[in-house]
């Protein structure tokens, strides 16, 4: 009798080990987790192309209904980097992120790499619709004849990385841009209707035009003759903003200084002689509507035409002002 309670004993003491093993082993299993909550496969590396990642962008979800599955994957867990760029986010930021919209993840599974690479989708800018717009926008706005244009060297970064979707843009002159030589626009970028970006865009404007130039030698005060100027073709664009373009402008002048063969004549280089000087005597023509009145006078100083003098009235001692009409004439209006 001894020996078969013993037996007992011994037996019912392997069956207690083996129960705590199985329940061990099934306590342990990956099935008896997959039970309690959703389970994460994590992936390696995914591409984006939102502004948010959400949960089901970087995990494969099982574990629980399709509706749950569905709304656990819409969670927001991380901000995308910025197109073309690359960010890395981590199991334990996704748990905060994930208890932080309210889930439970005590009861989740979280397989695969402790960290997610996560690359943001980008477009780049299509250089040559880029460039024809440029050329289109300089050629709509300027002032010169297009047949005697040139727009050459625009540039601007090529680099750069915008979301996707659809591309539209904006060009904007700076404010009272002549359009000459380097000119500098803004483009405005739009990704589906939404502002995304300004990059400025530079171009060159060269501009070919009939102007005047010198074809001898001119000393200072020196009149000027039809003999002495000739018409070029020259680029604007290196040229003064004073270059004189016809030659009806610079005859009858006389130049302010010595001016050398081949030089482009500037209104600045030349200027009408004086037609009455300090002393001189002048007819004052004084004009009130119909009536004409006449006077002589001394001038005070000298003057141009079309310049005010002071003019003394020899009759009456009184200096007053003028316009110079003409050699030996000066008019005021009342």
């Amino acid at each position: 009798m001894m020996t078969h309670a013993i037996q007992r004993r011994h037996t019912m003491r392997e069956l207690g080990a083996c129960l705590i093993f199985l329940l061990v082993v099934i306590l342990l299993s990956p099935v008896a987790f997959s039970s309690d909550g959703p389970c994460l496969s994590l992936k390696a590396a995914v591409a984006v192309d939102r502004d948010m990642v959400r949960l089901s962008d970087i995990a494969t979800l099982t574990g629980a209904s399709k509706t749950q599955l569905k709304t656990l994957g819409a969670t927001v867990v991380a901000r995308s980097p910025k197109p073309g760029q690359t960010r890395f986010v981590g199991v334990h930021y996704i748990r905060i992120r994930l208890k932080q919209a309210g889930v439970d993840t005590m009861s989740m599974i979280f397989k695969g790499p402790q960290d997610v690479q996560i690359t943001r989708q980008s477009a780049t800018l299509p250089t040559r619709r880029i460039e024809r717009a440029v050329e289109r926008a300089i050629r709509s706005r300027m002032p010169w004849e297009n047949e005697n244009v040139t727009i050459s060297g625009i540039t601007f970064d090529e680099t750069i990385h915008l979301p996707t979707g659809k591309l539209s843009y904006r060009l904007e002159p700076k404010r009272n841009e002549d359009y000459l030589g380097r000119t500098i626009l803004a483009l405005h970028l739009f990704v589906d209707g939404e502002s995304v970006r300004k990059v400025w865009v530079s171009a060159t404007i060269s501009v070919m035009a009939d102007v005047v130039t010198v074809i001898r030698p001119l000393g200072r005060h020196q009149p000027i003759q039809l003999a002495d100027l000739a018409v070029e073709r020259r680029d604007l664009k290196d040229l003064s903003s004073d270059t004189v373009s016809r030659v009806e402008d610079a005859l009858g002048n006389r130049t302010m200084r010595m001016i050398y063969p081949n030089t482009v004549l500037q209104s600045s280089m030349i200027a009408l002689p004086p037609l009455v000087k300090r002393g001189d005597i002048v007819k004052i023509v004084a004009t009130a509507g119909p009536m004409t009145i006449t006077a002589t006078g001394m001038v005070k100083q000298q003057g141009r035409k079309g310049e005010m003098v002071r003019v003394m009235n020899t009759a009456s001692n009184r200096v007053i002002t003028a316009r110079v009409t003409g050699a030996g004439a000066v008019e005021v209006n009342f």
